[in-house]
């Protein structure tokens, strides 16, 4: 035989078993992240006060993306927000763009320095979540707010370096009766979370957080600073897979702190 037929007869052969395996390691792979791929969203509300509150009323952003209930709305609706105080009453209410987390109690006592009082909700969801986009479609505080682009600072964004900050600002109403001068504080978490493991695990997520405070005898609806922190994590499988997005019309999931803002154990 030629020797030179001979040498591209094997390249060829070394280029499809090449081929092959790339081929092979794309489907493990594949088939892998959708076996053990699970993805969630985490809701959480931390409420402190300073004074003892009477016949109080709180709305409370809670996660919304537009006119169909989201995982966690359904989840509240279902009655599997823990954390509730006996003679807390909470029911949803609001429109197609805003949606509210409605806290009614005869009394609420001064919570302990460092110990606010913990609301949460966790909704498992068929995934991927989109975590990296996820103000562009995903579930949100507050969806109509205007976030500006800001430094992620000294965040550790795991192996993601697209990780993105955006502030906006959003608002909440207390309305209570008090002895005194009061600080209430409010602070409402979203978490959208996917795990996977393949030759290890790993992870994603984004964060979205929103502080509204009232001190002294105001009451009423007041604005408070929110921030969105997009592409926390891993990311690397993406460009080996194009996977399509999550059941739902957007995404949602769980609560994992990777970040706390400084402000947000305040109280």
């Amino acid at each position: 035989m030629d020797r030179t037929l001979f040498q591209v007869l094997a390249v060829l052969a070394v280029a499809s078993v090449i081929f092959l395996a790339a081929i092979s390691l794309t489907v493990f792979m594949e088939i892998a992240y959708r076996a053990t791929l699970s993805s969630a969203y985490d809701y959480q509300v931390s409420i402190s006060s300073d004074a003892p509150l009477g016949n109080v009323t709180l709305y409370i952003p809670v996660p919304a993306r537009g006119p169909e209930a989201s995982a966690v709305l359904q989840g509240i609706g279902a009655g599997d927000l823990l954390g509730l105080p006996p003679g807390w009453n909470i029911s949803l209410i609001g429109t197609e763009k805003f949606t509210w987390l409605e806290v009614t109690a005869r009394e609420i006592p001064a919570s302990p320095v460092g110990r606010p009082y913990l609301l949460s909700v966790s909704a498992t969801v068929p995934g991927p979540i989109d975590t990296r986009n996820a103000g562009t479609g995903d579930l949100m505080l507050v969806p109509a707010a205007k976030r500006t682009p800001i430094a992620c600072g000294n965040m550790d964004s795991g192996l993601s370096p697209e990780v993105r900050c955006e502030l906006y600002h959003g608002s909440a109403y207390a309305d209570f009766t008090t002895p005194g001068n009061v600080h209430l504080s409010i602070y409402s978490f979203l978490e959208g979370r996917n795990r996977w493991d393949v030759f290890g695990p790993a992870a994603n997520e984004y964060q979205d957080g929103l502080q509204v405070s009232f001190t002294g005898t105001t009451r009423g609806w007041h604005m408070g600073d929110g921030i969105l922190i997009s592409g926390i994590g891993d990311y690397g499988i993406e460009f080996w897979l194009q996977h399509p997005q999550s059941g739902e019309t957007g995404s949602r999931r769980p609560l994992q702190y990777v970040w706390w803002p400084l402000w947000a154990g305040e109280g």
